[in-house]
């Protein structure tokens, strides 16, 4: 009887070291590391490529390596009418037919074996073709500076290639205001000082960047600071 017991003793013990599993021991997952974009240059005019036609040009894309990326995803965007050029590469280059004389945005997103994503701040370009000295402005970069005191500091930064920028439109809303934009700034300068803001809500911000001809762009940053 006590053979028996020990037995049944052992296998229970044996059973309980085998079951279930060990969530520790599962891969960590992939992280992606930092990578830059190449060419086409930020805030040029894009003179390389392939002349397909009177409207159409190849233009290659090029970008820097992320450790641990097996793919890339390539977001082009025209930056008047909003249509998208998209493509997926497994190397660090693509090529990518699109409308001459034309202002795009552009970022790479790169993509794990685990599908953990990456992506990089938008550049923006020309395409080649630009014969007229009337091009539209370049969307301004947004930073912004915590005074640590209940306001921020509102900083952009516009380029257009004919140096013809008139004047800026900012606005701001946040959900206390209805989310109806209010405009806060219609200056030739390039900031703004002292901005009071609500801790811990949600701010949309816009700045139009509107040049001598009429022309515009327009920019948008989300935020929230807090307490």
């Amino acid at each position: 009887m006590r053979i028996i017991k020990y037995i049944l003793l052992v296998l229970a013990i044996t059973l309980q070291s085998c079951g279930g599993s060990d969530d520790s021991s599962a891969p960590a997952p992939t992280e992606l590391g930092a990578f830059n974009l190449i060419f086409p240059n930020n805030n040029e005019v894009c003179t390389e490529g392939i002349d397909l036609s009177n409207d159409m040009v190849e233009i290659p894309f090029r970008w820097a390596s992320s450790t641990n990326a097996t793919s890339y995803s390539i977001e082009v965007t025209d930056t008047e009418t909003g249509q998208n050029y998209n493509t997926t590469s497994n190397t660090t280059s693509t090529e990518i037919a699109l409308p001459k004389g034309t202002q795009f945005t552009w970022s790479v997103t790169a993509v794990s074996r685990d599908n953990i994503k990456d992506s990089n701040a938008n550049w923006n370009f020309y395409s080649e073709g630009i014969t007229t000295s009337n091009h539209i402005p370049f969307p301004a970069k947004i930073t912004l500076e915590d005074n640590k005191n209940g306001t921020i500091n509102i900083l952009w930064e516009g380029l257009d290639l004919d140096d013809d920028i008139d004047t800026y439109e900012v606005y701001a809303f946040n959900n206390f205001t209805g989310g109806n934009p209010q405009l806060i700034a219609n200056t030739k300068e390039t900031s703004i000082t002292n901005f009071e803001i609500i801790f811990d809500t949600e701010y949309f911000l816009q700045v139009i960047t509107k040049d001598k001809n009429g022309n515009s762009s327009n920019s948008k940053k989300t935020f929230m600071f807090r307490n």
